[in-house]
């Protein structure tokens, strides 16, 4: 992306980090269960890594509706559209599926993103006006759970649930939150117990797996982490240690809700602090990294594909089949993904399907308006 202004090397490489995380989550996804390191490795990745993708979009959020910031929007609109026909064509052409009756309404595989992106850039200038926003994307994050209708139509239980990451950034940026020279220029302490904190989180998802069962066994954190169910789902589908606080009556509704709204809010602050910890590790300076983390936007739509034709393929299954050895390969094989991916060479070619021109939809006085700036995940 090309800017008038001076790109900040952290928050580019900030990007790279966490589309590695999410390459790494989306291949060792479906062998996620077959060994204990897989297991906790996705589990540690999905603790943080969506609500820090979600909070870097926050900080450069705006609640002010402009000719720019109506163009990026409708520009995601537009790449959503663009790639869930894409979906379907490959789906059709090489798996044979027709359209499903949720087609457009639940968003194909990773879109969900673009469509809450969407959704929070358009809530943002109503949320930003209330006296305490955080405090009310908080509760609503907390509360939506509750409600089993809220669900995968237009990502809206996933918008919820992030809600709170998008709006706290926003606030963190606006109000000069992250300005201080202990976030910009972290000393050695800081940083130290910052790595502390992400390896203090490691450390107890390895204690689990000593458990019974392991980690699975204990609690199917994965169920919880992909926040599109209500909490009587998860709770029956995915007990803690074998509490269920599904009830019944008035008294098991209120119990389901405290224990609910318990859970959910220590998510929220466990992936608030590592989010904070990993922004406060990640280097200031300038490198290929910041280069790629530029173009975060092209790794995420693009890698779906390789992963999708690496699991129909067989090869993912294969890798994963040799336990330890095949998740950490799987591993360096989903960052070595990314990495090729946010080659320059790769926006030149895939620029039509993920940053389209789009002025000529608007009127001459909007099109001359600057460009948009590239969304990001």
């Amino acid at each position: 992306m090309s800017s008038a202004k001076t790109r900040v090397a952290l928050w580019d490489n900030a990007r790279f980090a966490l589309i590695v995380l999410v390459v790494i989550g989306h291949l060792i996804s479906t062998v996620r269960t077959d060994t204990e390191l897989g297991f906790g490795l996705y589990a540690y990745i999905y603790l943080f890594h969506m609500p820090a993708m979600i909070a870097l979009s926050g900080l450069f959020s705006k609640p002010e509706v402009t000719p720019k910031a109506v163009t990026s929007t409708i520009q995601l609109l537009v790449v959503w559209l663009a790639w869930e026909g894409i979906w379907a064509l490959l789906r059709g052409v090489v798996e044979g599926k027709q359209l499903s009756q949720g087609f457009l309404v639940s968003p194909a595989w990773t879109l969900w993103f673009l469509v809450t992106l969407v959704t929070m850039r358009i809530l943002l200038p109503f949320i930003a006006r209330f006296k305490h926003p955080l405090l009310l994307a908080t509760a609503l994050a907390l509360i939506a759970p509750l409600l089993p209708a809220i669900g995968v139509h237009f990502s809206a239980a996933r918008t919820l649930a992030f809600l709170p990451f998008f709006v706290g950034a926003y606030l963190a940026k606006e109000r000069g939150w992250l300005t201080g020279e202990w976030f910009m220029a972290p000393s050695a302490k800081i940083r130290a117990a910052a790595w502390a904190l992400l390896a203090g989180v490691a450390g107890a998802l390895a204690a689990t797996a000593f458990l019974p069962g392991g980690i699975k066994g204990f609690w199917r954190i994965d169920r919880w982490l992909t926040h599109r169910d209500s909490y009587a789902w998860m709770f029956d589908k995915a007990p803690i240690g074998g509490w269920d606080a599904n009830g019944e009556g008035v008294l098991g509704w209120a119990g389901l809700a405290a224990g609910g709204i318990l859970v959910g809010a220590v998510l929220i602050a466990v992936a608030t602090a590592m989010t904070l910890a990993l922004l406060l590790v990640v280097s200031r300076k300038q490198s290929i990294f910041t280069v790629w983390g530029a173009r975060t936007l092209y790794v995420y739509l693009l890698h779906g594909v390789i992963v999708w034709a690496l699991r129909e393929s067989g090869a993912v299954a294969a890798v994963g089949s040799l336990g330890w050895g095949g998740v950490v390969l799987l591993s360096l094989i989903a960052a070595s993904i990314a990495a090729v991916l946010s080659m320059k060479w790769v926006s030149v070619l895939f620029r039509p399907i993920v940053e389209p021109r789009i002025d000529w939809l608007f009127k001459p006085a909007e099109a001359s308006a600057p460009a948009a700036p590239r969304p990001q995940p």
